[in-house]
């Protein structure tokens, strides 16, 4: 398995070809001195831009028009002589000098159209079916050819090309597949990705049989192994303020960690997103941004972008440095590494035949992912190849769809005395019509009132409200068995809220009409009867976690495998270094606030900051570990932590940290 260094650099340089004096100020010693400066031991640096401009001579392409000599050649001869690896970019799904040499190779919308031309940005997407494959892979051919010593080709804007060019209709029509037909679209879709993934790793593999290459398309997608495996490697694209949230590493990262790739986590020096000029984090995020990645088995990426002159910012490298360093310090308890794990969510997503962005990821697989990590429980998220043998509790979110080998699978792992918590439709069978798995109670049908409203009983002591809670979205209809329990009661509206009957500003309050439960409860599986991850997703509510949880302690028995005094901001992971015959627990914190503008018709939208690092002390941990410790230490401080150990549960107070604390758990 290819492995990847800890501190990387992805060094963006998409240039208009009006800006002149390209590269002018580059200086190998200056660029050297920003990379010491920036603790870097790995940068990707371009071949070719968005804007299809080269920055080398090449016999394929065009190089920049105010670009005097070979910048690419003069980069990697600086990275090589200080020990700095340097993967080559080259842009793939958009190159606007072509798309304006050559239109009929622009992707052509249903609508008839292929672009806007006077809409800003990257939005001429070229299309894969095209002869602009063969000028792509004529490209990477050159470069590999160029340094057949390179350390890796990364390939940007890849993804599924909904195209009606008339190329495509005619191919499609060749094929017996209709273009009215969006499924059949789909299929063509995928044939001509599938091709792309082919010809452009046997392109980039052309001289050298084991260069590493990374097809970026913003999100590893579950299950999508046919194209994720072209990868020699995973690089998660995650820029917490440039709209992936600070969520959504932790769920990448969850899913990445249990394929055969080494993997980076992928954030920016930005305030906001790339092609920010002039724009700046504070360290305080990038530390605890390079510290998440630690703590779930990720190396680490910043992004940066150089500006056209070629001269490197060593603000920003100053900044990075901040985080790298202590990067750099943790690497020998971050290496080789896999995650501890006893609980598996298994993603909504079905096993995906092509790949997609970051905004395509579930929301009841976002919901029931935050839960379990504002809950500090370990977990993975797992697709539908994924083995379960590993688990005592796995997680159905609500909109999963059984299939039949996810539903054996399922009867199995109950059978063995593994434990299942679902909610909404993902124990039901394929039309809906009943369950697929029984969660002790019979299926009567979808409820006819939204919103309605959950009632905690005696089985859910710590939902610290008592009266009914409001949760929109509908709910399943049940009548539970006579041994099963009720974790949550539930109760509707007088009526829906119609042109004809409402009340207040929102919705009607709760009738005092008895109707079934809102969540069940078996020895075996907990069941709600809403969508209540996808709610939690969508309204943050907290008193649906505290359901949640009540849930995940009945079904555990009340043995967590972690229980912490984190504040539910704070994040716990736990790592083993097998070879070293420790674990590592991770504690995460760093409080985040909203800035920005909030309302939708602003221009700007509000984003998660973090700006103040807030030291926490005497964090208490216990842990479920299989094995006997025999020392417990803070590293890489070397401060070592009384421990005590009984009926597997090892716990210790950690006095304090900032940002990021690890804990060596020596094994005797």
């Amino acid at each position: 398995m290819y492995r990847l260094r800890f501190r990387q650099i992805h060094l963006d340089f998409h240039t208009h070809g009006d800006i002149p004096g390209i590269g002018e100020k580059f200086s190998k010693r200056q660029f050297q001195e920003a990379l010491k400066a920036g603790h870097v031991d790995s940068i990707t640096v371009f071949s070719k831009c968005h804007h299809g401009y080269s920055y080398h001579p090449t016999k394929v392409g065009k190089q920049h028009p105010h670009l005097k000599f070979d910048l690419l050649a003069a980069q990697i001869g600086a990275c090589r002589e200080i020990g700095v690896r340097c993967p080559i970019y080259i842009s793939a799904g958009v190159d606007e000098l072509m798309a304006m040499e050559h239109p009929e190779w622009v992707v052509k919308n249903r609508d008839g159209r292929t672009y806007d031309p006077l809409q800003v940005g990257w939005f001429k997407l070229l299309r894969f079916n095209s002869p602009y494959l063969d000028y792509l892979c004529a490209q990477i051919e050159e470069v590999v050819r160029r340094w057949p010593d390179n350390d890796g080709i990364f390939l940007d804007i890849i993804g599924l090309r909904e195209d009606y060019s008339e190329g495509s209709l005619r191919v499609m029509r060749s094929l017996g597949l209709h273009p009215e037909n969006i499924a059949d679209e789909r299929t063509y879709a995928q044939h001509v990705l599938l091709d792309y993934y082919e010809r452009t790793t046997a392109a980039v593999r052309s001289v050298r049989a084991d260069t590493p290459v990374f097809h970026n398309g913003g999100h590893i997608p579950v299950g999508a192994t046919k194209f994720n495996f072209f990868n020699s490697h995973f690089e998660l694209e995650s820029l917490p303020t440039g709209g992936w949230g600070y969520d959504h590493f932790a769920f990448s990262a969850r899913y990445a960690a249990t394929q055969p790739r080494d993997f980076l986590g992928m954030s920016g020096k930005f305030h906001t997103t790339w092609g920010e000029f002039g724009g700046f984090k504070r360290p305080a995020a990038l530390r605890y941004e390079c510290a998440g990645m630690l703590a779930y088995g990720s190396k680490c990426s910043i992004g940066d972008q150089l500006h056209p002159n070629g001269e490197m910012n060593l603000d920003t490298y100053r900044l990075i440095g901040a985080a790298y360093a202590e990067v750099e310090a943790r690497e020998p308890w971050s290496d080789n590494v896999r995650p501890v794990a006893r609980i598996g969510l298994v993603s909504a997503e079905k096993n995906q035949r092509v790949p997609r962005g970051h905004t395509d990821v579930s929301p009841a697989d976002e919901g029931a992912s935050r839960m379990l990590l504002e809950t500090h429980l370990p977990f993975l998220v797992l697709d539908e190849n994924a083995k379960w043998d590993n688990f005592d509790l796995v997680v159905l979110p609500d909109t999963l769809e059984l299939t039949p080998a996810t539903r054996s699978k399922a009867k199995k792992f109950l059978a063995a005395g593994g434990k299942i918590l679902a909610a909404g439709s993902a124990l039901l069978n394929a039309d809906k019509t009943a369950f697929a798995i029984d969660p002790g109670a019979k299926f009567i049908g979808r409820s006819a009132s939204d919103p309605d409203y959950l009632v905690a009983t005696d089985l859910a002591p710590s939902v610290p409200v008592r009266s009914a809670i409001v949760i929109h979205g509908g709910a399943y209809e049940v009548k539970p068995a006579a041994k099963t329990r009720i974790l949550a009661g539930r109760r509707v509206p007088y009526f829906n809220r119609t042109w004809e009957h409402f009340c207040s500003h929102q919705h009607a309050p709760d009738s005092p009409s008895k109707v079934s439960p809102a969540a069940t409860l078996t020895k075996n599986i907990a069941w709600f009867a809403h969508d209540i991850f996808t709610r939690y997703r969508q309204y943050g509510q907290p008193l649906y976690r505290d359901f949640v949880v009540a849930a995940i302690d009945h079904l555990l028995d009340g043995r967590r495998p972690v229980v912490t005094s984190l504040p539910t901001d704070g994040r716990v992971n736990l790592l083993e270094q097998p070879k070293e015959k420790r674990y590592i627990a991770h504690l995460l914190y760093a409080p985040k606030s909203v800035r920005g503008a909030s309302h939708p018709t602003d221009t700007n939208k509000s984003m998660e900051i973090i700006e103040d690092l807030i030291p926490l002390r005497n964090i208490s941990v216990s842990l479920r570990l299989p094995r006997k410790i025999k020392t417990a230490r803070l590293v890489p401080e070397g401060v070592t932590l009384p421990f005590a150990q009984k009926d597997g549960v090892v716990s210790f107070t950690v006095p304090e940290f900032t940002a990021h604390a690890m804990v060596e758990l020596s094994c005797a």
